[in-house]
């Protein structure tokens, strides 16, 4: 009867059944961390190609020990199994046609409990196990050798349930060498009947966890290492040894022992922490798998999408939020789908947008002919956690008419590594233009819209070439503005000599300014402005370039060329010096050569104003003297993936020129 206390003897066979000696669960403990033991267990790993059907037997090995722990459970707690007995468990069918590895199971039964306690000697024990196993694949040998177990243990409990009027299962019990019930169990046995149930209901969790695993890999082989199935089925088997050891010594006929179980809350502990790590591995593998699909399948919409809506909706955690759109000019939420049919422009940023690219979007945005077919959504990539992180986001998206996403609807992890390979943002804002059908009509349009706001509309990439080849403003009037050089319009329109520069050697910046300052002094019409530490203007060279090479401008262009003088001037030499008169350029040098010749002012000035030269024409004839033309000609082009030039031919001779990566890391400054 089932739920009835009990006690056991081996009937018939109490003369040739040994009593366990306690100690040998306790020397398996060193062996779970012996590396050098398991490599020599693992390298008896021979497997053929007839390897047993793992689900197959792993079903029945559940089936076994669900349903005889459920009867422990019932067992060990007399009172809820009266009240409230423990549900029998669901039986998966046994698959049809398959037959058990018999006789590697009757073996391996063999070793865990008989021959253990003839050898007291675990570790040959476990080496007898891993050679009986060994043509059998790494995940089959703990099934095999929990199968063992599985048998032993419900075999036992199967017929500990027999009514004492029940003869005939009593005799078959007794020349089984099966245990049959006498007598109410001691109450230390119970508790410890207890910890070893569980003991073993982790035992098959662990196993169903590199089952499972084994099963679910085959198709993601790049996960095949997540989990270490060699030391797991190494410790699974350790286990199943130590459970034995436990259960024999609590089943064998011997007077009440204190000292049974004395080994087991160690070993139990030990158990556990190794269950707690293969569970982790598990879940760790199963988000992994699923980023893996969810990659797969972005990747897919993102070569070949047939509508923008579907293609955002795939940016977002939107399964529990049917509203992740926030409207900043109207303050209310509303659908993805509100912007089905329209051209979307991404803003792709993290939490530090600067106001200047805020505030030229706004004026874009509210511009009606916009409002007409566009609409703007910003995608806000934050990478990190913070307690400050919602007020920041909040703050930033206050100043937002468009649409974006309400805190903490953020964008999906995996759609931000697409977006990082595909798109390639690298922190810096950009806005990817797509049409109504999802089509990336610019993958980067934001240098278009700071160098020409709305003039650029509608912002794909055959609009900047038409804007570049119009030529009706120079580069100089789009790089230079008030807000970085102040008074340098009015200095253009007049046709001023404009001196530019900026430099890291603090000692060039004073040899040119110095200089400057008498020239000025001398009534020279120049204005000067040191615009090297100021990030705008950085910002903005940046832009033109990568909107000249957007705009497929020919690398030889005079323009272009300036531009990259400009910037490589101040990457390779640490300091550049333009002299413009309105937007002509006159000089464009490094900073350490225009240092030269405007610390030779008082030898060259006399020259000025003889046969007619001006003095941007003497200083450009002293600096063509002084400064020695470079051996080798060379620019620097910012990351610009995607669009940065092959087999450039030099603009000074014939050849090909050298294509060298540099990396460059300026810790937040230019």
């Amino acid at each position: 009867m089932a739920g009835r206390l009990i006690s056991v003897v081996f009937g018939g066979s109490q003369q040739r059944t040994k009593q366990p000696d306690q100690g040998l669960l306790n020397s398996l403990l060193p062996v779970f961390d012996d590396d050098k033991f398991m490599k020599q267990m693992v390298d008896t790993h021979a497997p053929d190609e007839g390897d047993v059907d793992v689900q197959a037997l792993f079903a029945l090995v559940e089936n076994t020990l669900k349903g005889s722990t459920t009867i422990v459970d019932n067992v060990v707690n007399p009172n809820k199994a009266t009240s409230a007995p423990t549900a029998p468990p669901e039986f998966k069918p046994a698959k049809e046609g398959f037959t058990p590895p018999l006789s590697t199971i009757s073996e391996v039964t063999c070793q865990i409990t008989c021959k253990a306690l003839d050898t007291k000697n675990v570790r040959e024990t476990m080496s007898a196990i891993f050679h009986e196993l060994s043509s059998y694949s790494l995940v089959a040998k703990a099934v095999v050798t929990l199968s063992s177990l599985a048998l032993y243990y419900g075999d036992f409990w199967q017929l500990a349930q027999i009514e004492p009027s029940d003869k005939l299962a009593e005799s078959i019990a007794v020349l089984k060498g099966l245990p049959a019930i006498t007598k109410p169990l001691e109450l230390q046995k119970i508790q410890v009947f207890g910890v070893l149930n569980d003991l073993i209901k982790t035992t098959l969790e662990m196993t169903q966890c590199i089952v499972e695993f084994d099963h679910d890999s085959k198709d993601v082989p790049e996960l095949a290492k997540v989990i270490d199935i060699t030391s797991s089925v190494y410790q699974i088997i350790i286990t199943v040894l130590g459970c034995s050891i436990q259960f024999t010594a609590l089943i064998t006929t011997t007077p009440a022992d204190e000292s049974k179980g004395r080994d087991l809350p160690a070993f139990t502990r030990k158990v556990n922490m190794i269950h707690h790590s293969i569970k982790r591995q598990l879940e760790e593998y199963k988000l992994k798998k699923e980023e893996i699909r969810e990659y797969q399948r972005l990747q897919r919409l993102f070569n070949a999408p047939t509508d923008n809506v579907e293609l955002i909706k795939a940016l977002f955690y939107t399964k529990d939020d049917p509203q992740p759109l926030y409207l900043g000019s109207k303050k209310t939420t509303d659908k993805i789908e509100c912007l089905r049919r329209k051209n979307v422009l991404l803003l792709i940023s993290d939490l530090k947008l600067s106001s200047h690219d805020l505030s030229i979007l706004v004026k874009i945005y509210n511009e009606p002919k916009f409002q007409e077919s566009h609409e703007i959504l910003w995608i806000p990539v934050v990478d990190q956690d913070g307690e400050d992180l919602p007020n920041v986001f909040e703050n930033l998206q206050s100043q937002m008419p468009w649409c974006s996403t309400h805190y903490p609807t953020l964008v999906n992890k995996v759609a931000i590594r697409i977006i990082k390979e595909k798109w390639h943002f690298r922190n810096e804002p950009m806005v990817v233009v797509l049409g109504p059908q999802g089509k990336v009509e610019s993958q980067n349009a934001m240098s278009m819209i700071r160098m020409w706001g709305f003039n650029a509309f509608p912002f794909t990439d055959g609009v900047v070439t038409t804007l570049w080849r119009s030529r009706e403003i120079s580069w100089f009037e789009l790089l230079v503005n008030d807000s970085i050089a102040p008074g340098v319009q009015a200095a253009i329109k007049s046709e001023k000599l404009i001196f530019l520069y900026g430099g890291e050697d603090t000692k060039n910046v004073t040899d040119v300014e110095a200089p400057l300052k008498k020239i000025i002094e001398d009534g020279n019409s120049i204005v000067a402005y040191n615009v090297g530490k100021i990030q705008l203007f950085w910002t903005r060279l940046e832009s033109c370039m990568f909107s000249m090479l957007q705009g497929k401008a020919d690398i030889l262009d005079p323009l272009l060329q300036d531009v990259l003088k400009l910037y490589t001037n101040f990457k390779k030499d640490g300091g550049f010096a333009l002299l413009t008169k309105g937007t002509r350029v006159v000089i464009n040098t490094p900073l350490a050569s225009a240092s030269k010749v405007l610390v030779q002012y008082d030898t060259w000035k006399k020259q000025v104003n003889v046969d007619g030269k001006t003095f941007d024409v003497v200083l450009k004839e002293h600096h063509d003297k002084v400064v020695a033309p470079q051996t080798c000609h060379h620019f620097y082009i910012p990351n610009m993936v995607g669009y940065v030039p092959e087999n450039v031919k030099c603009p000074v001779c014939p050849r090909v020129m050298k294509n060298i990566v540099k990396f460059e890391c300026c810790h937040g400054a230019h």
